[in-house]
């Protein structure tokens, strides 16, 4: 089959497949990483009938990275979160990074604990890509969950579960 007879969406999907299968040229792994992020999505919170879903605040987050083990390539992160638009408050986060050797994708996990002007707790986790656009400096792009448990915000025995688009702007050193 010839691929000017294929649909437009397999030939995305063919040409998405190949860009991930590539390795980034001449890119060594990073010692460390600043990294600025956006954020913003739908939050889900309550049980049942009483189950709502709204827009989450637009979140942008500063971090730090630092690698810690070769093989399987992995970071530690933490840094600081803002939430803005709907409401405001300020946070930090943590966590782990991995990302394998010469691919593009990345995974995270961590916790996000907002301290100010209310408290929330939380756990995170992202599936991403990064793309360098020079040899220190890629664009980044990942679904994000985090799961909110406790905390003065939320209502005794009661979640709030966020699902958003994350871009950001990563710079780093060998």
């Amino acid at each position: 089959m010839r691929c000017s007879a294929l649909c437009p969406s397999t030939r995305c999907t063919l040409v998405l497949a190949a860009a991930l299968a590539v390795p980034r040229p001449g890119a060594a792994d990073a010692l460390w990483e600043a990294e600025l992020r956006a954020g913003y999505g739908i939050s889900v919170g309550g049980a049942g009938e009483q189950m709502s879903a709204r827009a989450t605040p637009l979140t942008i987050e500063a971090s730090v990275s630092f690698a810690f083990n070769e093989d399987p390539p992995l970071a530690g992160y933490g840094g600081f979160t803002v939430e803005t638009l709907d409401r405001n408050s300020v946070g930090a986060v943590g966590g782990i990074i991995l990302t394998p050797h010469d691919s593009h994708l990345r995974i995270a996990a961590g916790g996000v604990y907002i301290f100010a002007p209310y408290t929330l707790w939380g756990a995170s986790a992202s599936l991403g890509l990064c793309f360098h656009v020079t040899s220190r400096t890629k664009l980044c792009s990942a679904l994000e969950a985090t799961a909110y448990f406790a905390g003065s915000d939320l209502p005794e025995g009661r979640t709030v579960t966020d699902g958003k688009l994350v871009l950001g702007l990563g710079f780093d050193a060998l």
